[in-house]
Formats: structure tokens, C-alpha cells, sequence
């Protein structure tokens, strides 16, 4: 048989794709059942070298003739030059890569997960080990539409897309109970907004990574999940409705309470309380997260946003959040690790024991909390197939009796935590855990990674300066505040060096191992923000944004600015104290939500020296100018960041002094406190901030 002009030279096994491109013909062996394996000898010997590529037709003598480059629009234009092309058959991706045709690494192939499109979800659905079936169906935006139908052992998932454009997301737990599936509809959104193309996207850029990690999360637990008697997505929504009975139990106890009764407060703010000083918020598919998490802590907790509506998008919102993600992991290693538990009785129906009390982190005395002991869960047992030789698990267990299932309970924590060393181990011993011994680093190398190439000895002190641009007010000048800003010249010292670890991630048997450490690690978390935001390096990225965002509204019409809603979020105090004046510093001189540039008539130094003690208790001394001398305060952060002031001085303490509130409108006068100093500490939770508030109030 005579082959065709354009498949001379050719494999007869490789046909010719019908696309418009010859790039498109250069499948890569992975993707192509038909490619051969490439080779050095293939390439050199191959007609088809860097002239061809060029577009110039190559002579029988491997010159390049001054032929025009010609356009590839079509298969026949390719047979129009009677170009020898069958060593392109032999020719790897990796082949062209010296070329400069191609500019991705294999890390780069491995991080990315592909874009949104028919065959990027399908390929990813794949990867995890999940089935796939596509389904037409009339509708969508742009005519026909097709679903995806991704499936496992537990898990089902329908993807409506059109035209490569996703439109609907639905998943569901076919072999569960009710509890499982009364968050599918926030799993749903969260998966949605993933996948479908928001203000600014394109088709072509909209990437799968953020859809990839959670299907991730989604897959493990189907494949770890064996049916009938092991499934973890009911194990998971059992945890999360006794936390969630324990954390509306705190909020009833919260209102019970003098400080909080009267219902002056509002609901966001007691559930904000009971977040960061209580037992923590249970939450299920929320903040971009399929899955469950227990929030303890939150940036600003005393200082709260406006109310946002059940629409609103929970990524956007700027304060940082601490919590910890419950996963499940495979129950592999020696020593065996307790393994997971299908059970939604957690606590008792009373919640706290009889007359129990104990005394968490200084917040005063909580109920002791009376957990139960659900039964172990059995697997039943698996027959074998000629009843003689019984199957081992990955344990080495028979799976032809009644066994324990293979699978433990996983934390991981988001951030993770810098912890001392000791405390470390502490937590570890906490779930039963004897961890491996590391190098570890010291607690400030941790917190500031000590750059490349500079020598330092983890042994010997280590001193930190970091320039910040303070955004302050200055005196009235007709009527108005004048706006300035103070370069603050912070200098942090490190005399004695603490080995510390980062907590990542932790197995755990029962949820009361989580509660019983969430005191430590707000009380490490607050130390680790009050020292970054004083001395952390500042985000390229954010304030490139934020420029980008400004230019954006600059360019808008007079009309559409008037009805866009204004983007300072307005800051209200949360708590029944005092420090009226501290929140309005807060929110119209500096802290984390003042803006970043402000314009400044004149310019002045502030210098502000801060001593890290890391352990046995978190100690920071705080140096800087106040009135015509210096001030030092040492506050103490005890657990669940409760700062105490150990020393100061700023005021006589034995003087009965007291200092005008009212701001000039009134007689109200508040006397003088030391631990005024450590409340306003948590209140606006910057040190730069702090020592202003301190000079501007006590001046």
C-alpha cells in the first residue's frame, strides 16, 4: 500500500491526528500507546533537526535552503513541503527540551495539577484511584452538557461541565448514615468555587490545584473507608457533633455569665470568645476546606469586622485563623497506634462532671468535661478464597477473623506552631506519642530562619532589627488629626538560646487530646504574631496587590465608586472594658488594618528594643522612649494568651493617680492599673501599635 505524501517516512502503527498543528503530533510516550522510546542515535540520525523545527525545508545533504517558512494550518500544508518528518516519531518531550520549545521542569509537571476541562478532571479523578464516568445530558450555558460521574467505595460526585466550563457540583455518601450528609450542600459550594470561574479568570489559566487538594482530602478517606463496618466520613461528622454540642454548650455558659449577659453582645462575638478562650469552634467545610477542623484562635479576636452576610465569601476574610484539620491516615508502623472509632457518643448527655472543676490557663475555673470511651470498632472478617491460608493485612493481621480496622485518626495543624522543645515532647506524650529525636533548631531560628550563607552559632545570642513604618496621629491642627508616620527601629534580642520543634501534624485517639492542648497553642501562637509582626519580613505580594487595587479604583468612574461599598472594615470592641480610645487608635491611626502608605508631612524615629524569653513561661521585656526617660514593661503570655504585666514603668503603681477617659466631653476618669497595659496588649495585638497607644495615653 502507497502511503499518503504527508505520512512518508511514517510508522504505518502511528496514525496522524486530525488537529490543525504538527505540535499537536509530537505525543509525548506516557500519553501515546503508539510513541517508541526515544534515543540519542534516533535524534541524531533523524532528517528532522533544529532547521526543520524552523520551518526550512532541509536538503539532501542536511543544509537548510532559503525556502519561506510556511504556515502549518492544515495536515496538507505539512504534505505541501516535502519535508522528511518520520524522525519526529522517535522524538521525546524531553528530546525538544534544549530546544527552548519547552520551559517546565519536572517539579514544575509535579506541582502542577492541570487546568479545569473535561479531560483535566478525568485525569485527576484517575490519579486518586477514583472511577469515572461521563454522562450527557441537555442544558448549561452554552448547549449540551456533560457530568462526570467520579466514584469510589463511599464517596460519588457529579460534575456538570459545559463547553470545558464547570457549572454544578454535587457530592454525595451513597453508603452512609444521615449524619454524613447533613453538610454535602457546604462541600458542594466549596468544591464549586474551586472549580468555576470567578471575576478576572480565564478558561485557559483556571487551574485544578486548590480543586486537586481537596478531592485529596475527599479520596483518602473514601480509599481508607472499607464497606461494610469502616466509614470514616461518618467517623468524622460523629467528632464533629459533639464538638459542635460542646461548643453550644460554651456559648450558653458564655451567656449565663455577668460580663456577657443582657444580650449586649452579639453572637459573633460570643462565638469568638468561645473560639479563643474556651474549648474552640468545631467547623465542617468551611474557609475553602472540605472536611473537618477545630478553630482555636483568631487575629484581632477582641476587635471584630463588620456582620457579614451567609453569601459572603468566608475566604475573604482578612483576619488570620488558627486551627486544627482532622483527618484520618493509615494505622502503619510499630509501635500500633489506637485506631479510629465510628461513634457520635464522645461526651456524656450532661457534658460536665458533677461537681468537676479544674482550672484552664488563668481564664478562671471551667467545668471539667465528661468524656466517654465509645467501644473500639470491629471489622468483620474477610473470607478467603480456597479457606486454608488466611490473608495478612499490611500489619501483618489475619483478615479472615473479626480484626481492628487499619486506620488512626490524623491532626495536622494550619499554621503550624513554633513550640520550645520541651513543650513539644509534652504534647506529643499528650496522644501517646514517642517521637523521633532531630536536630532540633533554636525558637527564634524557627519563628526568623537564619538567612543563607551568614554563620551563626545556635549557641550564642542572636540579635534581630527590623525597620516598620507606624501610621500615627499627630496633634490638631484646625479642627483635624493630622495623619504622619513614625519609623519604628525594632531591635529583638535572644540572649538565651531555646531548642525548640514546628508542630505540623500528630495522630490522636480521642478528640479530648485536642482540647486538652488548645491552651498551649494559642498561648504560643499570640507569642509568634506579637513577634512577627514586629520583626517578620514584609509581604512583596500583599503590597503589590494592594497597589494594583488602588490603581484599580483609580480608574474607575466617579458613578462606580459611589455605589461600590467602602473596603475599610470597620472595627467595633467586642468586649465589656474601658479601652474605647485604644479600639479607635486601632482603627484610625495604625495596627493591621491602617493603610500602608500614608502620606507623612514630617518624619521621626522610634526605637523599640524587645528581650525574648521562650521558656519555662513566654516573657517579653519591652523597651522604649516615654516622656523624657525609657520605659521597660515585662508581660508575661500564660495560656490561652492571657498577657499579665510582670513589671513596668510607666506609672508609680503606689500613687493614687488616675487619667482623664472622656476624651474632654465629660468627667469620667479611669484609674491607673498595671494590667490595663496587659489588656491593651491583647486588645490591638502589635507591640508597635502598643507602645504608641502607651505614649499617646499616658503622656
Amino acid at each position: 500500500m502507497k502511503l499518503a505524501p504527508s505520512q512518508q517516512g511514517r510508522t504505518p502503527a502511528a496514525a496522524t491526528p486530525p488537529v490543525s498543528t504538527p505540535m499537536y503530533q509530537q505525543q509525548h510516550p506516557v500519553f501515546s500507546p503508539h510513541g517508541q522510546q526515544s534515543s540519542p542515535q534516533s535524534i541524531k540520525k533523524s532528517p528532522a533537526n533544529s532547521a526543520t523545527l524552523m520551518g526550512l525545508s532541509v536538503s539532501s545533504s542536511g543544509v537548510p535552503s532559503s525556502m519561506p517558512t510556511m504556515g502549518y494550518d492544515s495536515p496538507a500544508a505539512v504534505g505541501g513541503l516535502s519535508m522528511d518528518l518520520g524522525g519526529l516519531d522517535n522524538v521525546s518531550i524531553g528530546g525538544l527540551s534544549h530546544l527552548g520549545l519547552l520551559g517546565r521542569n519536572d517539579d514544575d509537571e509535579r506541582r502542577d495539577k492541570g487546568h479545569v476541562s473535561e479531560a483535566g478532571l478525568e485525569r485527576l479523578a484517575k490519579c486518586m484511584g477514583l472511577e469515572c464516568l461521563w454522562e450527557e445530558a441537555m442544558g448549561g450555558s452554552g448547549g449540551s452538557m456533560r457530568t462526570l460521574v467520579v466514584a469510589g467505595s463511599a464517596l460519588a460526585l457529579e460534575i456538570g461541565v459545559a463547553n470545558n466550563i464547570v457549572e454544578s457540583v454535587s457530592v454525595t455518601f451513597p453508603e452512609s448514615r444521615g449524619i454524613a450528609l447533613q453538610h454535602s450542600e457546604r462541600a458542594d459550594k466549596i468544591l464549586l468555587r474551586d472549580l468555576c470561574l470567578r471575576q478576572g479568570e480565564s478558561p485557559l489559566t483556571k487551574t485544578l490545584d486548590r480543586f486537586a487538594a481537596n478531592l485529596a482530602t475527599l479520596a483518602t478517606l473514601d480509599k481508607l473507608s472499607v464497606e461494610p463496618g469502616l466509614n470514616l466520613f461518618e467517623a468524622l461528622a460523629g467528632i464533629y457533633a459533639e464538638l459542635d454540642r460542646l461548643f453550644q454548650w460554651d456559648l450558653q455558659q458564655l451567656r449565663n455569665e455577668p460580663t456577657y449577659s443582657g444580650g449586649t453582645h452579639s453572637e459573633a462575638a460570643l462565638a469568638t470568645v468561645v473560639q479563643c478562650a474556651r474549648h474552640g469552634r468545631p467547623t465542617m467545610h468551611e474557609r475553602g476546606h472540605v472536611g473537618l477542623g477545630i478553630d482555636y484562635w483568631k487575629q484581632m479576636r477582641l476587635v471584630r469586622p463588620i456582620e457579614r452576610g451567609e453569601d459572603d465569601d468566608d475566604e475573604n476574610d482578612s483576619d488570620k485563623t488558627w486551627s486544627v484539620q482532622i483527618r484520618c491516615a493509615p494505622n502503619t508502623g510499630t509501635p500500633m497506634y489506637p485506631p479510629v472509632r465510628v461513634s457520635d457518643r464522645w461526651l456524656t448527655d450532661a457534658i460536665e462532671k458533677p461537681d468537676g472543676r479544674m482550672l484552664i490557663g488563668g481564664i478562671g475555673e471551667l467545668p471539667e468535661l465528661d468524656w466517654l470511651e465509645p467501644e473500639s470498632t470491629i471489622m468483620p472478617p474477610i473470607p478467603t478464597t480456597d479457606g486454608a491460608v488466611s490473608k495478612l493485612d499490611a500489619n501483618g493481621a489475619s483478615t479472615a477473623s473479626a480484626r481492628l480496622p487499619d486506620v488512626r485518626f490524623h491532626a495536622v495543624l494550619d499554621p503550624p506552631v513554633a513550640l520550645p522543645l520541651t513543650l513539644w515532647h509534652q504534647i506529643n506524650e499528650v496522644v501517646g506519642l514517642v517521637p523521633e529525636t532531630e536536630a532540633p533548631a533554636t525558637y527564634d531560628a524557627i519563628l526568623f530562619p537564619v538567612p543563607p550563607g551568614v554563620q551563626h552559632d545556635p549557641s550564642e545570642p542572636r540579635t534581630i532589627c527590623r525597620c516598620k513604618a507606624m501610621p500615627v496621629r499627630g496633634q490638631a491642627l484646625q479642627g483635624k488629626k493630622e495623619q504622619k508616620t513614625r519609623t519604628h527601629q525594632n531591635t529583638l534580642f535572644s540572649y538565651k538560646p531555646v531548642y525548640g520543634c514546628l508542630l505540623t501534624e500528630l495522630p490522636f485517639s480521642h478528640p479530648s487530646q485536642l482540647v486538652r492542648m488548645l491552651p498551649t497553642l494559642r498561648q504560643y501562637a499570640f507569642l509568634a504574631s506579637l513577634l512577627q509582626s514586629a520583626f517578620g519580613e514584609d509581604t512583596p505580594s500583599s503590597t503589590e496587590a494592594e497597589d494594583r487595587k488602588k490603581e484599580k479604583e483609580k480608574s474607575k468612574a466617579p458613578a462606580e465608586q459611589a455605589l461600590q461599598q467602602p473596603e475599610s472594615r470597620v472595627k467595633t470592641s467586642v468586649m465589656a472594658t474601658s479601652d474605647i480610645e485604644l479600639e479607635r487608635f486601632i482603627g484610625r491611626g495604625g495596627g493591621k488594618y491602617a493603610a500602608a502608605k500614608v502620606p507623612a508631612p514630617r518624619e521621626d524615629t522610634f526605637a523599640m528594643d524587645v528581650v525574648l524569653t521562650a521558656h519555662p513561661v513566654p516573657r517579653l521585656q519591652v523597651v522604649f522612649p516615654f516622656r523624657d526617660v525609657t520605659a521597660d514593661v515585662v508581660v508575661e503570655i500564660g495560656p490561652n494568651a492571657r498577657v499579665s504585666v510582670i513589671s513596668q514603668t510607666v506609672f508609680d503603681e503606689t500613687d493614687d493617680l488616675s487619667i482623664d477617659d472622656s476624651g474632654g466631653k465629660g468627667e469620667k476618669r479611669q484609674h491607673l492599673h498595671p494590667q490595663a497595659l496587659g489588656r491593651a496588649l491583647e486588645v490591638c495585638e502589635d507591640l508597635g501599635v502598643w507602645c504608641e497607644w502607651i505614649c499617646r495615653r499616658y503622656t
